[in-house]
């Protein structure tokens, strides 16, 4: 388990993980460590297979520029919750 968790975390030497961490602490970074570990193999095999076998990927939608906007669309807002909008009375701010 020492050799696996400093082949993934280049500062889980042994004296460090039984000198400063509980064992709930090491068996913790070692499941995360697997679980990181196998999502990156998911990712390369794909990658591979994308290369390999001309598998295509769906090409990913274009935003437009009212999609980048920091600014709110209001018009939707209002459309969606007409009725739980509160405005004051009188119109003044």
């Amino acid at each position: 388990m020492f050799a696996r968790l400093g082949n993934m975390y280049a500062w889980a030497t042994p004296e460090y993980l039984l000198d400063h961490m509980t064992f709930d602490q090491i068996v913790m970074y070692y499941e995360y460590g697997q679980e990181w570990e196998e999502q990156k193999a998911n990712i390369m095999v794909s990658r591979q297979a994308i290369g390999l076998f001309g598998a295509k990927e769906k090409p990913k939608p274009k935003k437009s520029a009212k999609d980048n906007s920091d600014k709110p669309d209001k018009e939707a807002f209002y459309k969606t919750y007409p009725n739980r909008i509160k405005r004051p009375e009188g119109g003044g701010s």
